[in-house]
Order: C-alpha cells, then sequence, then structure tokens
C-alpha cells in the first residue's frame, strides 16, 4: 500500500486543522466582545444625543437675569451669561457661550431650576459651564474648568456629555464638582471625559461642607488626576465634616494619569463602591466588591 505524501488526512494535518478553527472561533469571540463593549461606550450620551435638537432655530440674545418665577426660556443664542434668580426656572434648547466665571447660574437658595438640551462654552476661561443646583440634563457642557459645580440640595445630573476641559494656567479641572454643603445627589448616565492629567471627571469632597446622600451610577468617566475623587477630610477643609451615604456604582470609569478612583474616608464614613468596570475590560477594578465597601487601592 502506498502512502501520499503530499495528502492532507494525516495527524500532523489534522491538528494544524483543528488549530486553525479555533483561532478562529476565539478570534471571533474577542471581536464580539470588542464589539459589545464598544456598543455599551457608545451607548452613553455624546455629542449626537445632547445639547440642542437639531432643527432648532436659535435666536440670538445677549446676556439674561431671570427674576420671573417659573419662566421658560428657549430657543436662543446667547452670547454672554444666564442667572437664575427665581425658582421653577427653565432653560432650554439654548446655546450660551460665555468667558465669565459662570456661564449658567443658580443663585444661592433657588430652587426648581431645570437646564436642559442646551450647549454651554466658556471658552477655556477657567470658569464654570454651569453653578448651582437643580435639575441639569441632556446638555453638551464644554472648554471649562468645571463642566458642573454642586452648590446646593437635591441636584439631578442626568445624560450629559462634559469635555474638552479647559481653562488658565491655575485652574483646577473637574468635570463635575461638589465640594459640600448640600445633600441629595444623583449623577446617572453622564458621559465626562477629562482629557487633562488632572484634576479629575467627578470631585466630591467636604471643603466647605458636610454630604449626605449621592448616587453617582451609570457613567462613563474618564480623565484627569484620579478620575473619581470621594474625599471625607477630617482637617483642613474650610468647612469640613463627614461625607456620608455615598454610592459609586456601575459605572465605566477610564484610568485618569493616577488611577481610578481616590477615596478618603478620615471620618470613618466608607462609601459603597460596586460593580464598577474599566473602559477596555468588562472586569471589575480593583479594591470593589459587589455589595461591599470601597477597600482603599490606587
Amino acid at each position: 500500500m502506498s502512502n501520499s505524501r503530499g495528502g492532507s488526512h494525516g495527524p500532523s494535518s489534522r491538528f494544524h486543522w483543528l488549530l486553525i478553527m479555533c483561532l478562529a472561533f476565539q478570534t471571533q469571540a474577542w471581536a464580539a466582545e470588542r464589539d459589545t463593549r464598544a456598543a455599551s461606550i457608545s451607548a452613553f450620551p455624546d455629542a449626537t444625543t445632547t445639547g440642542v435638537p437639531a432643527g432648532v432655530t436659535l435666536t440670538p440674545s445677549g446676556s439674561l437675569v431671570i427674576d420671573t418665577s417659573g419662566a421658560v426660556i428657549e430657543g436662543l443664542d446667547i452670547k454672554g451669561s444666564v442667572i437664575i434668580n427665581a425658582p421653577n426656572v427653565t432653560l432650554k434648547n439654548c446655546k450660551v457661550t460665555d468667558s465669565g466665571n459662570n456661564v449658567v447660574l443658580v443663585k444661592p437658595g433657588i430652587t426648581g431650576a431645570v437646564i436642559k438640551n442646551c450647549e454651554i462654552d466658556n471658552r477655556s476661561a477657567g470658569g464654570q459651564c454651569i453653578a448651582g443646583q437643580g435639575t441639569f440634563l441632556h446638555n453638551n457642557i464644554h472648554d471649562c474648568a468645571d463642566g458642573i459645580d454642586v452648590r446646593g440640595d437635591n441636584t439631578v445630573i442626568q445624560g450629559n456629555f462634559i469635555h474638552s476641559m479647559g481653562g488658565t494656567a491655575d485652574s483646577h479641572l473637574d468635570g463635575i464638582q461638589a465640594d459640600g454643603g448640600f445633600s441629595n445627589l444623583t449623577i446617572h448616565h453622564n458621559t465626562v471625559i477629562n482629557e487633562q492629567n488632572q484634576t479629575s471627571a467627578v470631585m466630591l469632597d467636604n471643603y466647605w461642607g458636610p454630604i449626605d446622600t449621592v448616587a453617582i451610577t451609570n457613567n462613563l468617566l474618564v480623565g484627569g488626576g484620579y478620575t473619581v475623587y470621594i474625599n471625607e477630610v477630617a482637617k483642613g477643609q474650610a468647612g469640613g465634616g463627614p461625607v456620608t451615604n455615598v454610592t459609586v456604582t456601575n459605572n465605566r470609569i477610564g484610568r485618569g494619569f493616577w488611577g481610578t478612583l481616590d477615596v478618603r474616608s478620615e471620618l470613618g464614613h466608607v462609601p459603597i463602591v460596586s460593580g464598577n468596570v474599566g473602559t477596555t475590560t468588562d472586569g471589575l477594578l480593583p479594591g470593589q466588591q459587589t455589595g461591599h465597601s470601597f477597600v482603599p487601592h490606587r
């Protein structure tokens, strides 16, 4: 019986065929995982899902001070600042461009403010795009030192795209800054990207006073020094006090220059940090266990 030297049915050939098939299936699995991860990231807010909706015609305007309770301001291209000085004011479908300290300011103690579907631009002047308290929805916020500076109780930040951080040489850049003296803050399903290597995507600390009840959930957070700071500092703050009932759950967190999470609990109130994954892997970030308190890890 003769053998065929050029045949394709020997043990070695069968092994190579199986190896090629396994690699092909594995490559398909990797590609599917990559595509799933990309799709999950693309589901977060971006320029196409935030800001002034397509088709809205804007009317030119200068700076505004709104003193009428319940006023609805919409459809304006505002070159200047907006000050909300009355309750239950809605600012929507507007473009606001200003190089001052506060592009849109909700004055202290004012309740019921709603800012939604606006584009807000500080022109990298080192100020805040939104400063104050209220409900901030689906805004395209860019070119500022602080995208949103939380200054009061009962604030909801949802569906916003905060990006292209910029300021002066003295600026500390935070996508969302919340420096204490408030309660009840929700930060949900936003995209916050700090392209610089300082300070954060989200900064939560007790500089001006205590904090109670904060939920940071289902966001895409990237960049800064540490991406997310949760700081309860015992000494040296202007206000200080406890930082209590804070949860950081189910976010996608991309590494900042130094790391992803900086958590300090110097008064003993440890936040719940769980279910958070990276932007390049679906594995849990180090230092957290679902349903348990955060184990400090940088």
